[in-house]
């Protein structure tokens, strides 16, 4: 098996507590193919080696390039940004748009207790 880096062949018990991960994570990065792994008899074992960073859940090149990564993440910035910026103006529009619709009816009450007439609630 090829394998990339400096490191060393780990036991499922010892792999989880180096990489600091649950055994669900531990098996779901085996599955996608992130981590490799081998079987000897009964046993598997999992590659760990100094590229792999479990716990930012990070996979870097053996160069240490994280270029992609942080063009990534400045794109997700940016995404989240533009959110919290969309919301905060409806969130304003919306707040508007009540208020106006409280003082509505509020003059509408003061009307009808001008005219002496009874609000509809009070109709019986």
């Amino acid at each position: 098996m090829e394998t990339n880096g400096i490191g060393d062949w780990y036991s499922i018990t010892d792999a989880l507590g180096r990489l600091n991960v649950s055994r669900r994570t531990l098996y779901d990065r085996i599955n996608k193919g992130e981590l490799q792994s081998k079987k000897d008899g009964k046993y598997r074992f999992v590659w760990v080696d100094s590229t792999f960073d479990m716990y930012y859940e990070t996979y870097t090149d053996t160069n240490g390039s994280h270029k992609n990564i942080l063009i990534e993440l400045r794109n997700q910035v940016q995404y989240f940004e533009d959110r919290c910026e969309k919301l905060e103006t409806d969130l304003r529009e919306q707040s508007m748009r009540h208020g106006t619709t409280i003082f509505q009816i509020i003059q509408q009450n003061q009307l009808l207790l001008e005219q002496g007439r009874k609000p509809f609630w009070k109709f019986w």
